[in-house]
């Protein structure tokens, strides 16, 4: 049955048809929670959340605007976002930090050190480049950068956040 038509039923009162929405989507949406949080059990309850609170707000779903995926799919980036920030942690690049060291751990294949420092050498602009090589390939701290490029400290952790970002969107779609 297609969605809308599912969605139709669902906002008449067959909660029932809600499962076919769910059995469609379950295993990608906690894949997906899991590749924001690291955490398998944080992402299942993630998931939950975002199922249910879709269907709680489902009579607020304009199909015309985008697909039913998208919506729980941002419902879910969301969830997970409140859920790190909870955690006063913030969005990184999964393990950069031990994928980026010229002396590899056992645990770390050759091939995710080439992808890692091949997505580095694709930064833009340059000093994204530039600092992440120096902070975590070469352990300077935000001063030394700061003064080694003539920049204010703050810009250079602007640097490194917007270069983990792109770091991020890279690795991701590498995956």
């Amino acid at each position: 049955m297609e969605e809308p038509k599912i969605i139709k039923e669902i906002i008449n009162g067959n909660a029932q048809a809600y499962a076919a929405l769910v059995d469609r989507y379950h295993t990608g949406l906690i894949i997906h929670c899991e590749s924001l949080v690291n955490d398998r059990d944080d992402a299942e309850d993630i998931a939950q959340e975002a199922f249910i609170k879709a269907y709680n707000n489902l009579s607020k779903f304009d199909n015309t605007q985008s697909r039913f995926s998208t919506w729980l799919y941002k419902i879910a980036t969301n969830l997970a976002i409140d859920h790190l920030r909870k955690q006063k942690r913030q969005i990184q690049v999964e393990d950069v930090e031990a994928l980026a060291q010229t002396t590899e751990p056992a645990f770390i294949k050759n091939e995710e050190c080439a992808a890692v420092r091949q997505a580095v050498s694709k930064l833009t602009p340059p000093e994204y480049k530039e600092v992440i090589e120096a902070y975590f390939w070469h352990g300077l701290s935000y001063e030394q950068i700061a003064a080694k490029m003539n920049k204010p400290t703050s810009t250079i952790g602007t640097y490194i956040r917007r270069a983990k970002l792109q770091l991020k969107g890279e690795l991701l779609w590498t995956k």
